[in-house]
This record gives structure tokens, C-alpha cells and sequence, in this order.
């Protein structure tokens, strides 16, 4: 009980040391960054005990890397709303963040640098003190399914933070946390909390052994790749014009895309086309033909069989909802 009082006491007096509180109410409070810890501001709520919904808009931000290791057993779920950032973290690993990326960091591995993009960025993150969690769900849902042992077991071990793209589900739930009712708002971003906490705890996590060191050119250039297969979708280009692209090795290629973003480049770029064929779907002015060659689908068969397999329902199916 002491650690988790120690962990509550902690946070909220990193905020109050390196921010300046502009406002605040019994379940939030707004602070602004100060100059020695970056521009910006942060909004902060307070769900339940050890659990916080916290919105940032930063244009500049160096972390707490000292008084992050004073705080144990939790983690941070980020969803980049808009913009992008470069995280470096302990043992010389480095992490990247686009929009619509999930990152989750834990209180094992800190954050020793952050580089934000240009034109900044906007974020959600959701900390969880791991104990106050498991205890909370199992409260609320009437269970004792969910071991403070276990959740988030994944991303605990692992000796880097661990990003990827949001799934459909997840992109849902952070894009209602972002157009909350004026009625029961509160009470809907706390559901929406647990839904997020929920979705992400299966997150796996790679370890010590597993987890290879990258240098900053060659995320540079993954991230490169990553800009290329989003531009157009609908070119087949092959993992060997693109390595050649970004002037990196297509073994190297692969194997840090995939532990940049948790997937393949294959499934990487399938994930995109199905996404825009969706919206275009929802459009209703093309036939499917003709969006399976927007996306890159050389006939109408091969997509709607890709389609189905990422959806689980065929676009004509899907067009129909």
C-alpha cells in the first residue's frame, strides 16, 4: 500500500515541480510546461486511483529521466493524435512515433530523450499503476480474471518501449476519448479508459536477447520506407526497390520495420490499402473494381479476398453497414 501511495504522491508532484498548475478542479487539472522541461501543455485526469487520462500538446519536451526510476510498476499508453517523435531510451534504443502510433512505455526502461517533430505534437496517454489496475477491473467488472502478476507482463519485460500502428478498435476508442458527449463526459472517458487498458494489455514485448540495437540513420531510413509505402498505395513496390530507395540493406530493412512498428512491411501496407479502400467504400462513387486498383489490387477478386480476411466481411458486405 505504501508503494502504490508513494507512486500517486510522486506523480503528482512531478507535475506541481516541473509545470505550472493554470488550473484546476476536483477530477483535472491543466498545467503548462515549464521553460526547463519543454513547451506546451498537459491536461490531466484523474480516472480512479493510480489511473490517469492525460492530453498534451507539445511543441518541445525533455523527460524526467532521474525521477522517472523513482516510480515503479506502471506504464504509459501513448496514442499520437498528430505529429511525430523520436524517444530514446535506456541502452541506446531509440523508439519513433507517427500519427495514429500507439507507444507504450514502462517504469522498467525510462525515457532519457525526446525529439518532437517540427510541427509538434498531440498525444493521449493513459497511466497505469499496474497493482491499482488489476484491482480496479476486477472491482468494476465483478472478476478477479485480471493478476497484477500477469497484466502487462509483455510490456514490462521488454527493454524498450513498444510501438506500433493503432488497430481499427483502438483508433475508435482514442478518436471518442477525443469527442467526448457534454453529457456524462467524464463518465465516458473513464469507460473508454478501461476499454483502452483492456485492449492493450495482450501487447507482447521483446527480450533483452531478442531486442536488437538500431542506430538513429537506420531508423531514419525505416521511417523513410514507412513515408514511401504511404504515399501511393496503389504501386507494388517490392521490398527490394524500396530498400534501395532508402539505400538500406533489405534484410536490415525488414527486420527493424518490424520492430519499429510490430508488423511486416507486407502487412504493413495491406493494413493501409484495406483502411482507404474503407473509406472510399463509405464514399459510395467507385464500384469495387475500381477501388481494388486505387489500392493496388491488380483484380477484384485478390482484394475482396484480402479485404474480407482483415475485416471479416467482403467489401460489398462492408459498403451495406
Amino acid at each position: 500500500m505504501k508503494d502504490k501511495e508513494k507512486i500517486v504522491k510522486d506523480s503528482g508532484e512531478m507535475f506541481n515541480k516541473y509545470m505550472h498548475l493554470i488550473s484546476s478542479s476536483e477530477l483535472e487539472q491543466t498545467y503548462r510546461l515549464k521553460s526547463d522541461t519543454g513547451e506546451g501543455i498537459m491536461r490531466r485526469y484523474n480516472v480512479s486511483r493510480g489511473i490517469y487520462y492525460i492530453y498534451s500538446e507539445i511543441e518541445k519536451y525533455y523527460p524526467l529521466y532521474q525521477e522517472q526510476r523513482q516510480l515503479v510498476r506502471h506504464i504509459e499508453i501513448m496514442y499520437m493524435v498528430e505529429g511525430h517523435a523520436d524517444f530514446e531510451m535506456e541502452g541506446k534504443r531509440w523508439a519513433s512515433a507517427n500519427t495514429g502510433d500507439v507507444c507504450i512505455f514502462s517504469s522498467n526502461v525510462a525515457t532519457k530523450n525526446c525529439i518532437v517533430g517540427p510541427k509538434g505534437m498531440r498525444c493521449i496517454s493513459i497511466v497505469v499503476c499496474i497493482d491499482d489496475a488489476a484491482e480496479e477491473l476486477n472491482r468494476l467488472l465483478g472478476t478477479d480474471a485480471f493478476d497484477k502478476d500477469k497484466i502487462y507482463e509483455g510490456v514490462l519485460s521488454a527493454d524498450n518501449c513498444i510501438c506500433f500502428a493503432a488497430t481499427d478498435m483502438l483508433k475508435v476508442i482514442f478518436n471518442q476519448l477525443m469527442q467526448l458527449p457534454d453529457t456524462y463526459g467524464d463518465h465516458y472517458r473513464k469507460l473508454l479508459t478501461y476499454q483502452t487498458i483492456i485492449a492493450t494489455m495482450d501487447v507482447k514485448g521483446r527480450k533483452a536477447t531478442d531486442q536488437q540495437y538500431f542506430s538513429k540513420d537506420t531508423e531514419n531510413k525505416v521511417h523513410e520506407a514507412r513515408k514511401i509505402l504511404g504515399t501511393d498505395i496503389s504501386i507494388n513496390i517490392s521490398i527490394e526497390e524500396l530498400s534501395a530507395r532508402v539505400k538500406l540493406n533489405r534484410t536490415t530493412l525488414q527486420k527493424v520495420f518490424k520492430q519499429m512498428y510490430g508488423m511486416t512491411i507486407f502487412e504493413y501496407r495491406t493494413q493501409i490499402r484495406i483502411q482507404e479502400a474503407k473509406n472510399l467504400i463509405l464514399e459510395g462513387n467507385h464500384t469495387i473494381t475500381e477501388i481494388a486498383g486505387f489500392v493496388g489490387y491488380c483484380n477484384a477478386s485478390k482484394f475482396s479476398a484480402s479485404f474480407k480476411k482483415i475485416t471479416g466481411v467482403s467489401p460489398s458486405e462492408f459498403g451495406r453497414y
